[in-house]
């Protein structure tokens, strides 16, 4: 039954979640000769929305045909443990065990309960750590009937996100789009396999097909379009404008640091460089391209 506000004196029975928890307009705590922006429950200050309730009586109301229907429940699992209370909510059938209350966004039974120090949230967690013990950190539950409100213990099984997202694909619920199909992709599979192979900076690339450098970067890393197989990525070759080029280190001197046996500290006192950076010309991180007679440059 809906409410009419404050207007509606009758004190006939309010459809509470079931027959025997109505209620009739006295015992909801109705006051109709209050403030009429505030809301009609008596001790709720919060201001009307519609039918004389704040938004969370008129919620309560729409949904359990009474703005008390909510707590009117909270009476049957008083006193119960946490298993009690999870296997009162649950219809057992010769196949699926179906959570009959809250569930979130996504089909989950939402329930907390404690198994042993660990709190869990959802409904199908809490059944497989009742019934196999404690969930270890960082593992899914998932399940083998793709049926989110299930809770049949033998429905369920560990695994990572990986073996997660993998069962998922393998049975045909992964309807994610990717490649050309995206909403919002801009280039086309072949355009990709021509970028793959273009030796050119990412720059150059990028002002070819109007998209960023960054989008060629992560083209040639594999990291979007990795789907695109058979073709192994070229990469641009890097010349510094700087190569080789120094105020202190010729090609000469280089040759002469990597043959000669003296310190490094000795060494970058006669240059007048830091002792790192002998140390790099030595170990080839910097220089290079400079190479030795010996070494067949």
């Amino acid at each position: 039954m809906a409410y009419f506000g404050k207007k509606e004196l009758t004190s006939s029975p309010l459809c509470g979640v079931n027959d025997d928890t109505s209620l009739t307009h006295k015992e909801a705590g109705m006051d109709y000769f209050s403030d009429p922006k505030v809301c009609c429950i008596k001790g709720c200050d919060k201001e009307t929305v519609a039918l004389g309730m704040c938004v969370n009586h008129w919620r309560r109301n729409r949904k359990h045909g009474s703005p008390m229907g909510r707590q009117t429940m909270q009476w049957v699992y008083r006193g119960l443990s946490d298993e009690e209370k999870f296997w009162a909510q649950v219809q057992k059938t010769d196949t699926c065990w179906n959570w009959t209350s809250g569930k979130d966004q996504d089909g989950y039974g939402s329930f907390k309960g404690r198994v042993g120090d660990r709190v869990y949230r959802r409904a199908h967690r809490f059944a497989y750590a009742l019934v196999h013990g404690p969930i270890p950190g960082g593992m899914c539950v998932c399940h083998k009937c793709d049926n989110p409100p299930c809770v049949n213990p033998e429905h369920l099984f560990l695994g990572t996100e990986s073996d997660n997202m993998n069962d998922k694909i393998s049975k045909g619920r992964h309807r994610a789009a990717f490649g050309e199909d995206a909403g919002r992709a801009i280039l086309t599979e072949e355009q990709v396999r021509a970028i793959l192979i273009d030796p050119r900076p990412h720059t150059a690339i990028a002002a070819d097909y109007g998209v960023k450098g960054a989008t060629i970067g992560s083209i040639k890393q594999r990291v979007s379009w990795s789907h695109i197989s058979g073709i192994e990525p070229v990469h641009a070759v890097r010349v510094s404008a700087h190569k080789g080029v120094s105020d202190k280190i010729t090609p000469e001197i280089v040759v002469g640091i990597r043959a000669s046996n003296e310190s490094y500290s000795r060494l970058a006192q006669q240059f007048g460089v830091s002792i790192s950076t002998i140390c790099d010309i030595r170990k080839k991180r910097s220089w290079a391209h400079v190479t030795s007679p010996q070494e067949g440059g």
